[in-house]
């Protein structure tokens, strides 16, 4: 009867835990709407919140909220690209670590590369084409082949530092705030 009540207590502290998380992202991703460079920092700000329940709970709770998280914002974004933005890349906090465990370290940023490349290839053909978002293709024919070939690059550098980043990030979690989250975290 106890280990009944315990159990119950700690599947509780979990889904209140990563409905936080969740509803957190959610409203980040909402708020997000409102500054035009928010687009692209948004979606890597609910990424990194994906990170506490990974370390918690796991990597099924991560990906349960990280599902949750991209349909609510799909339903309720005001940024239909900031929105997109996250499903197809929000996961990434989430892969990270099983592409780290690549042993030699050129094959890894190959992988993350190829993996956030394809993500957003797919992200703007189904933002461009499915949707029929005009104004997007309109911008990007707009740009021309040189801003293109740099907005990409510069894509891929805010992800390699966007993934550098993440490693501080867990360390600052389990060290100061992990700590001071006890009383919610029991396991």
């Amino acid at each position: 009867m106890n280990s009944k009540r315990l159990s119950s207590r700690q599947q509780s502290s979990k889904i209140a835990f990563c409905g936080l998380m969740v509803a957190l992202s959610v409203s980040l991703m909402l708020c997000g709407g409102i500054i035009p460079i928010a687009t692209y920092c948004v979606p890597m700000a609910c990424g990194v919140l994906l990170l506490p329940i990974l370390i918690e709970y796991g990597k099924r709770s991560a990906w349960i909220a990280y599902g949750s998280v991209s349909i609510l914002v799909i339903l309720l974004g005001i940024d239909k690209e900031a929105a997109f933005f996250y499903v197809f890349l929000g996961y990434y906090p989430i892969v990270k670590w099983s592409i780290d465990r690549i042993k030699k370290k050129p094959a890894r940023l190959v992988i993350k590369l190829l993996v956030f490349n394809v993500s957003v290839f797919l992200m703007y053909a189904v933002l461009g084409l499915l949707l029929n978002m005009d104004a997007l293709i309109a911008e990007f024919t707009q740009m021309g082949a040189f801003l293109l070939l740099l907005f990409v690059l510069m894509l891929n550098a805010c992800l390699l530092l966007y993934d550098r980043l993440l490693f501080p990030l867990i360390y600052l979690y389990v060290h100061k705030l992990q700590p001071r989250l006890k009383f919610m975290l029991r396991k």
